[in-house]
């Protein structure tokens, strides 16, 4: 990478946190907006059900752009609940899968993954789907720290995993990691 990339990505990263910052203002407007129009149509209205879907619309793109933007911002590590962290990143890990991936919670665990490289390594993982049947199943299962994918990680995803703190381990069809510390 040449000092110029270098210095662009380093501008980027820069302004990911003020983006994802404008970004959660415009939604928030956006959605209350939405939602006090809502509120003053009788739910049987055609408009309330095209407003309905409006808004379900404004939340997915909220939590899609959230979740990207995170991808950018400067490393990090602070506690989070895993199955916060997990909702957090699931919309860019289905657009990485190619399909969407179902994520059971059975458990939730205090967590310390490294971020964005954690974010990251997971979409190395989710990656896995794009080659997979489309019968075959697209889960993750969360057990507090435990994450378990329903496919094998790809061999290029391991050493992204490992370098994030999540060393996983490929068992026959499955993968299974520990989420950061």
């Amino acid at each position: 990478m040449s000092e110029a990339e270098g210095e662009a990505g380093r501008r980027m990263a820069g302004l990911a946190r003020p983006m994802q910052h404008a970004v959660n203002n415009l939604f928030m407007v956006l959605v209350m907006n939405l939602e006090a129009i809502q509120g003053s149509l009788p739910p049987e209205d055609r408009n309330a059900v095209r407003l309905g879907r409006a808004l379900q619309g404004a939340r997915q793109a909220e939590a899609l752009l959230r979740s990207y933007l995170r991808l950018g911002r400067p490393e990090e590590q602070g506690e989070i609940d895993s199955a916060r962290f997990l909702e957090a990143v699931l919309p860019v890990l289905n657009l990485a899968a190619g399909k969407p991936l179902t994520l059971e919670v059975a458990a939730a665990a205090a967590v310390r993954p490294a971020r964005p490289r954690a974010d990251i390594a997971l979409l190395a993982l989710a990656e896995g789907v794009r080659g997979l049947p489309a019968s075959a199943p697209r889960r993750l299962r969360l057990e507090g720290r435990l994450l378990t994918a329903s496919w094998p990680a790809p061999e290029a995803a391991l050493p992204l995993l490992a370098a994030a703190g999540m060393p996983a381990e490929v068992a026959g069809e499955e993968t299974r990691l520990r989420l950061g510390a």
